[in-house]
């Protein structure tokens, strides 16, 4: 062996014991951080004492969540839950559940599509016939059918009959205008009976055109509910048109164009839809106008579909033609987590349900919604949102100072691009308002 190469192999074994007694005399040196006790600890039985009495509560509220997630997790329930729900719409029932505006109740039904229950949807695939129920206890009740085709002899035409009844037990009334005061509540019954055809053609799947006819028969009675004033009796002395009741004819056409990704989920995309409405009083009934509305919204992505911000315009304007008149339930409305059908007012969140009536409304919504969980088909996502909106009279009665704020913030929850639960709080000058849907807003 060379000079050199013991001279190495010496250094090498030098360096490896330094390093040995270096490590031992780190590990046998004492924690400079450890507390050093002259003696022992004494108990604190008062600081015990108050260290159950705070966590006593929270164990309360723990148990028991311990206890739903270990039974959720023994039986499966959730699995249960969701085999149960996709086999009710396997079998033609989807079960609707929801809050009215009005109530703390829920209201509960089910839409039927009848040519799957009778397990004639494979041998007919172009027909529809559905039948839905709603209910809620003293607020309303609802039950409709529709029946009809879509892509006619491979075509885009598509055409369907429909029949609808609806009994609002307390719609809430506050007077015509935007300077209309909260403390002004009245409130009446109305019972609807709607029988009606329309029919149209579909450019492609994002562009259609829609005309329809139907009559309706509209019955008002001014009631007294929970202290509330009978419209009759609040607003005597004023012009309200339509509190007799009224017989209409409806003359419709719609232009609609739609590319967002999903219809209740959208995380890109727009809508855009036109429609032109003449309604005719027959029947002893004086309404005679023309109605316009325009509602479009923008789905903007910002960087990924878990961040989606979301633009909405809204607009409508009722104009009386040959001295007829406007029924007052026909007025363009805001007010309320948004529209469910045609007749209910528009999204302004921090004010009641049907809050604003006027001939015009303009309404502006701004709303960013991000994911915050996905678990396979399941999303949880948090809304910030803030809704501007006014109604006035004649399109040269629009004034700046008229509009109407409210802001707010928002937990959905969602399986399959299907909203389970929308729960909302919007605040505005009026106070805070508190939702629980089963759909988005828009």
């Amino acid at each position: 062996m060379t000079p050199k190469l013991n001279k190495s192999i010496c250094f090498f074994c030098l360096g490896l014991l330094a390093f040995s007694l270096f490590a031992y005399a780190e590990e046998k040196k004492d924690d400079l951080y450890a507390p050093t006790y002259t003696q022992p600890l004494a108990p604190e039985p008062l600081k015990g004492a108050l260290s159950r009495i705070i966590e006593f509560p929270l164990k309360l509220a723990k148990w028991p969540m311990d206890q739903g997630i270990l039974f959720n997790d023994r039986h499966r329930v959730d699995k249960k839950a969701i085999w149960l729900y996709e086999e009710s719409l396997r079998q033609g029932v989807k079960p609707l559940v929801g809050f009215s505006d009005l109530s703390a109740l829920p209201y509960y039904g089910a839409e039927f599509n009848l040519l799957t229950l009778a397990r004639q949807k494979e041998r007919y695939p172009d027909f529809f016939a559905t039948t839905t129920i709603l209910h809620c206890p003293a607020v309303f009740f609802m039950v409709g059918s529709e029946i009809g085709a879509q892509q006619i002899g491979g075509t885009g035409f598509h055409a369907k009959g429909l029949f609808n009844y609806s009994r609002d037990e307390k719609e809430p009334f506050y007077g015509i205008g935007p300077d209309t005061s909260h403390g002004d509540k009245s409130s009446y019954r109305m019972e609807t009976t709607r029988v009606g055809v329309e029919a149209g053609y579909e450019f492609s799947p994002s562009l259609d055109i829609t005309t329809g006819f139907d009559y309706k028969n509209v019955n008002i009675r001014s009631v007294v509910h929970d202290n509330t004033a009978s419209i009759s009796g609040l607003f005597s002395g004023q012009n309200i048109p339509g509190l007799s009741g009224d017989n209409l004819l409806d003359y419709s056409v719609a232009l609609g164009r739609d590319t967002r990704d999903s219809k209740d989920d959208a995380t890109q995309g727009s809508y855009q839809k036109l429609r032109f409405e003449f309604t005719d009083g027959v029947n002893g009934s004086t309404a005679k106008y023309f109605k316009y509305q325009l509602d479009m919204a923008k789905y903007f992505r910002l960087w990924s579909p878990r961040r989606v911000l979301v633009a909405r315009l809204f607009g409508e304007h009722n104009d009386e033609v040959g001295g007829g008149n406007i029924p007052f339930y026909n007025l363009a409305k805001l007010g309320g987590a948004g529209a469910t059908n045609a007749r209910q007012s528009e999204t302004l969140r921090g004010y009641v349900y049907n809050r604003f009536y006027g001939e015009s409304s303009l309404l502006l919504n701004l709303e960013y919604r991000y994911t915050v969980m996905e678990y396979k088909e399941f999303k949880v996502k948090t809304a910030l949102f803030n809704d501007l909106g006014q109604v006035f009279g004649e399109i040269h009665e629009f004034q700046i100072k008229d509009f109407r704020e409210t802001y707010g913030v928002g937990l959905y929850l969602s399986y399959s691009k299907n909203t389970v639960v929308n729960f909302s709080v919007a605040h505005s000058n009026d106070g805070t308002q508190f939702y629980v849907k089963n759909k988005l807003a828009f």
